[in-house]
């Protein structure tokens, strides 16, 4: 069995990883903001990502439109943003580069080794084609997300109490129908935590990069991230950094599960495509 750990308060203590072999794990994406390297976008770039990238031979081209406050006139203005997308044919993994930021982000999580190393593979294809002077930002997220009305009916076996909120403290015949939470740790002077998480009605998401569903659902978005930048894109001192907030987000994923949901989750067998652990 697992050592109860949702009892006392949360801390950064180290947890050994246990495999689940259906983990209701919808997304993990990394993000690492840096200063504007336009080489990254370029032709030439794009095909140097390329060769670095074999385990992503899908490519694409897009636009995404990036929100930009000018504080002098308290407006806002629209940037259009030049993208390069390398995915694997499921499109189960995919890398996303701009000329100020690089991301991957998978819905088939395996294992906490797998994704880093993968990550770790993104930058140094990024620094094989122009290193960016400085990084701005790294963040982390780890999006789980229970949708079967059998184990919503188990949330309080499955949950801390504490992240519970008001689901379960209403006397019949009230309903609770959403109920969510939102957090702020501070890890460090420069390091956050972001904790949402809670019951969602039907066709509800906490953030647009999940997709609405047709059932109720409980969600934990967890996101550790820089709150400042300045230090140089390095791969060996960006692989360290993600490995310790992964670390800490499974720390906090563990304090926030029961014995009963490893168990439930653990031994069940893959019921839906790119649920992992």
């Amino acid at each position: 069995m697992v050592t109860p750990r949702s009892t006392g308060a949360f801390s950064l203590d180290f947890v050994p990883e246990i495999h689940l072999a259906r983990a209701p794990l919808e997304k993990v994406l990394v993000q690492v903001q840096f200063s504007l390297t336009p080489e990254l976008v370029s032709d030439d770039g794009e095909q140097r990502l390329s060769a670095a990238l074999t385990r992503y031979p899908v490519r694409r081209r897009g636009q995404s439109i990036n929100v930009k406050i000018n504080p002098a006139t308290a407006s806002m203005e629209n940037e259009v943003v030049t993208t390069r997308i390398f995915a694997d044919p499921e499109s189960s993994w995919t890398v996303t580069v701009m000329e100020t930021a690089v991301g991957l982000e998978t819905v088939a999580y395996y294992s906490r080794d797998d994704f880093c190393d993968r990550a770790r593979e993104v930058f140094e294809a990024i620094v094989a084609v122009s290193t960016p002077p400085i990084v701005d930002r790294v963040g982390l997220r780890y999006i789980d997300r229970i949708r079967d009305v059998g184990d919503l009916e188990r949330l309080d076996d499955y949950l801390n109490p504490r992240l519970r909120v008001l689901d379960g403290a209403v006397a019949s015949p009230l309903v609770v129908k959403h109920s969510v939470s939102d957090t702020v740790l501070q890890i460090t002077e420069d390091e956050l935590l972001k904790v949402r998480s809670g019951l969602l009605p039907p066709m509800a998401v906490s953030d647009p990069v999940l997709a609405p569903i047709d059932t109720q659902s409980w969600v934990l978005d967890l996101d550790i991230f820089t709150a400042t930048g300045g230090f140089p894109f390095d791969p060996d001192t960006l692989d360290a950094r993600l490995r310790l907030y992964a670390q800490h987000v499974y720390s906090f994923f563990r304090w926030a599960t029961t014995d009963e949901f490893q168990e439930a989750f653990r031994d069940r067998p893959a019921t839906v495509s790119g649920d992992a652990s």
